[in-house]
């Protein structure tokens, strides 16, 4: 069912905040998001060679609320953690290029799919926008060094 897509931006991430409370429970909404990711990208499974993903999967989710919470500039903690996981997998830590960012968004929208009971099509274009924002300043913190980011 397509919906109307003129959205503000607010009203964008109410919907996404909501979508993500809806499917982020369920059980196995990490699991799923790794094997979309590994299915879009295999080559970005060398990055996990050695993970453990008990952790990794709690990892993910932690991350995701930050990214969230990061959306609206309010939320100083978020901000911080977002800053943090940049710099943690830019060139100089974990080298996560730039361009495997574009499956990460891939398949957290297929996780998201796959496990919000409510989902409609026109959530996947809210979701690509959203995520995009803190995605992006993710990407714009690859090449600093590490003294340098902000």
């Amino acid at each position: 069912m397509a919906r109307e897509r003129k959205k503000t931006w607010e009203e964008k991430v109410t919907l996404v905040r909501a979508s993500f409370n809806r499917s982020a429970d369920t059980p196995l909404f990490a699991h799923d998001f790794y094997q979309h990711l590994f299915f879009l990208s295999p080559k970005i499974k060398k990055y996990f060679e050695n993970t453990d993903f008990e952790h990794q999967e709690k990892a993910l989710m932690a991350g995701l609320k930050y990214i969230l919470d990061f959306l609206d500039n309010s939320n100083t903690n978020a901000r911080a953690q977002v800053l943090r996981l940049s710099q943690s997998h830019a060139k100089e830590n974990m080298n996560i290029y730039p361009h495997d960012y574009y499956y990460w968004i891939d398949a957290l929208v297929m996780t998201v799919k796959k496990h919000d009971t409510q989902w409609y099509n026109d959530l996947a274009f809210y979701w690509r926008e959203v995520v995009f924002y803190p995605v992006s300043f993710m990407i714009s913190q690859y090449f600093l060094p590490a003294n340098s980011k902000s």
